[in-house]
């Protein structure tokens, strides 16, 4: 597979904001322009999205790499990830989405992790805000983590043997070879269609890297790689992230199957039931917190993002488990992936 990167812009409806999105990936330093390239997948867009991103591009002076612009009707961000890989010609691919802007060495910074082992499968980086707005109140306190911005570890390099072994989406970088490996190797399907149009279900990104992980890859986080994410007005208010939170709670509950092995399968820990009376305990306890807080009297309730995040994150798992029940074990046994070497 030829060396380079080809960056991948997924989009939606995206004439708003990809204008600066591409800006930044022209002015990209210290690498060959032959060693990348640029495409962006609309993504059933109803926009001018595709023939704006080409004027854009084209507008832009100076040297740049190979662009393209490719078209995928199936709504949902995985969807349109997997249309790129499938057109990309280099070796990684970065995911690059229309309100990132990457600092100029992003890529050449990469290439330098990227090449110090071919069992990485994943590699992310730091994202700092850029509001439409005000920063909202208490945000590097408890928002920061949700809107993919921020430290996303506290170990620098390999976190795949961490309590948390994922990396956002947001400037994701992936070892195409490694991606090959899961779909023709062990047949991997995502679990999650990601994000759909203008909703929240998300999360696809998290399962691409804990199926790397399943299959023998490394995941890697360095605060060397920075970029910028544009972050509207509308992305920070009480209404979205509840939304948000709701969300990553459905997608929580449908990647349970990840979370088991052959060994305590049919625990009681992974029954439906015992996860939604879990939930339910949760919920009056988040509650209470959130009543005696003052949030529900309009107190501080920015401070109480995270106890908001716990009461909608565990909503979310109980309506997936409640309708999923117990079906993790079917898919669990058929994927040669999740079940491999328990």
């Amino acid at each position: 597979m030829t060396k380079g990167i080809s960056i991948i812009v997924c989009c939606f409806n995206s004439v708003k904001r990809i204008k600066p999105t591409l800006t930044h990936l022209a002015n990209q330093k210290n690498i060959p322009l032959s060693e990348w390239e640029v495409i962006v997948v609309d993504n059933a867009s109803t926009d001018a999205t595709a023939d704006f991103s080409l004027q854009t591009w084209e507008a832009i002076s100076g040297d740049k790499p190979d662009f393209r612009v490719l078209k995928e009707e199936t709504p949902g961000l995985s969807h349109a990830r997997k249309k790129g890989i499938a057109a990309a010609r280099f070796q990684y691919v970065l995911f690059c989405d229309d309100d990132n802007w990457l600092d100029e060495n992003y890529l050449s910074l990469a290439f330098k992790i990227l090449d110090t082992s071919s069992e990485i499968g994943v590699v992310g980086g730091y994202g700092y805000p850029v509001f439409e707005g005000e920063e909202p109140p208490f945000f590097w306190v408890n928002q920061y983590h949700a809107l993919a911005v921020g430290k996303q570890s506290k170990v620098e390099g390999d976190i795949t043997d961490t309590f948390k072994p994922v990396v956002y989406g947001a400037a994701m970088i992936v070892n195409r070879e490694a991606f090959d490996v899961l779909e023709q190797k062990f047949k991997f399907q995502f679990q999650l269609s990601d994000r759909v149009g203008n909703t929240l279900s998300s999360s696809g990104d998290y399962e691409l890297c804990l199926a790397l992980g399943k299959a023998g890859y490394r995941i890697f986080y360095s605060s060397e790689l920075k970029f910028m994410h544009f972050i509207s007005a509308s992305r920070t208010t009480l209404k979205y992230y509840k939304n948000l939170f709701f969300n990553f709670g459905i997608s929580f509950g449908v990647m349970h199957v990840y979370r088991v092995n052959k060994a305590n399968i049919n625990s009681l820990k992974n029954d439906y039931r015992y996860i939604c009376l879990r939930c339910l305990k949760n919920i009056l306890i988040v509650n209470t917190r959130l009543l005696f807080g003052g949030y529900y009297f309009g107190m501080n309730q920015y401070k109480q993002i995270d106890n908001v995040h716990q009461l909608y994150n565990n909503l979310g798992i109980l309506r997936t488990s409640m309708k999923l029940k117990n079906n993790f074990k079917e898919k669990f046994y058929a994927s040669p992936l999740l079940n491999r070497g328990e």
